[in-house]
């Protein structure tokens, strides 16, 4: 877990790390891990998985033969951005110049098109980003109006409109939640309400228009962790009610399928113990709404996906023996099922999702291997 003020950072990144979980955590279990009900499971891409050093943040693309999936290779001198591109038969490395983007670790990915991908991450300068234009990649800064600044989610709407969102260090060196606007050829902050809080942050950020921008994370208040909505209505931004439980708990990724129709997810801790916590916004009220099984009551959820009447969360849940294996659930109709494949010995999670059409979906995170960590990657159902 993150600790007091980082911990929502790290425990959205560090989740997905293949380990055992505590006794208090697997006590909650009530039974193991379940394969499909409907028989379908996702299958490990042997190509793109196990990789040393190389995890994976997040996944994107504009079709099923054009998917991004980016993240961190961490060398052992510095990291280095990671990007692998899937033309529909195999997978590339998107970024050959490894010191083009120096220490540049990348946090999530936007596709417009093709030849028109946003990534963004930071450095030791701050936060950035790098756009895809067909044929090379080029960075472009954030406006790092604060110090310690981080993009953590992106969200593209058009080539003139990119939204990010993340987190900085503001009074007292308590982190703050940041929110940055591109046209395309420069960052600009936009101006949004903090919290009364103690240290608050944004984790990602989802979009059904340009008057329904919505962004999610944390807040501490009283050194207790709280979810944190805010929604951009095409003229600010504004801090939204949400469901609290009565412990610890975070959002950490958001999906928009439109301004009625927007899901979030996370997690909720007291100690070792999680539970997963999966929010609805139906225009006009938020709900919680319940995963099956252990895995899906215990998930760490790190991302979601929604598009068509389909919607997608993922993360990772601790086995019977209490791996921490990744999850994916999908929801057609009222019904959801885990359709991830367990990584044994070892363990694993999942940090980005994406639908795929009649071709499934993909998950991508990172999984814990005899010598570190490495690359995974599962698709199909």
């Amino acid at each position: 877990m993150h600790l007091l003020l980082v911990a929502p950072l790290i425990v959205a990144s560090s989740c997905v790390f293949g380990s055992k979980s505590s006794a208090s955590e697997t006590a909650t279990a009530t039974s193991p891990q379940q394969s499909s009900p409907g028989g379908c499971l996702l299958q490990t891409d042997a190509a793109v998985s196990a990789i040393h050093g190389n995890l994976f943040a997040a996944v994107a693309g504009s079709g099923p033969d054009d998917l991004w999936a980016v993240g961190t290779h961490f060398d052992v001198s510095q990291p280095i951005p990671l990007a692998q591109h899937w033309d529909g038969s195999s997978w590339d490395t998107a970024i050959s110049d490894e010191k083009k983007f120096h220490a540049l670790q990348l946090s999530d990915v936007g596709a417009l098109g093709p030849n028109d991908v946003w990534a963004v991450g930071s450095s030791y300068a701050g936060a950035s980003s790098i756009h895809w234009d067909g044929t090379s990649w080029s960075e472009l800064p954030g406006a790092r109006s604060l110090p310690g600044s981080i993009f953590l989610g992106v969200a593209a709407l058009s080539p003139s409109e990119i939204w990010a969102v993340g987190k900085a260090s503001g009074a007292g060196a308590y982190d703050v939640p940041i929110v940055e606007r591109s046209d395309g050829s420069s960052w600009t902050t936009v101006p949004a309400p903090v919290p009364a809080a103690m240290a608050s942050g944004f984790r990602d950020v989802a979009a059904a228009g340009a008057r329904s921008v919505w962004a999610v994370g944390w807040a501490v208040e009283n050194e207790v962790f709280r979810p944190f909505v805010e929604r951009w209505d095409g003229r600010r931004w504004t801090i939204m009610d949400v469901p609290r439980p009565d412990t610890d708990a975070l959002l950490s990724g958001v999906a928009a399928a439109g301004p009625n129709d927007v899901w979030a997810v996370g997690w909720s801790w007291r100690g070792d113990a999680t539970r997963s916590l999966t929010l609805h916004w139906d225009g006009q009220t938020w709900s919680r709404v319940p995963l099956p099984g252990r895995d899906g009551e215990t998930a760490r959820l790190a991302t979601v996906t929604a598009t068509g009447g389909l919607v997608g969360v993922a993360g990772q849940a601790a086995d019977q023996d209490g791996i921490l294996q990744p999850v994916a659930f999908k929801r057609s109709g009222s019904t959801w099922v885990n359709q991830a494949v367990a990584i044994e010995p070892s363990g694993g999670g999942f940090q980005g999702l994406m639908f795929l059409g009649d071709r499934g979906m993909v998950a991508v995170g990172s999984q814990l291997a005899a010598d570190g960590y490495g690359s995974l990657v599962q698709k199909g159902c």
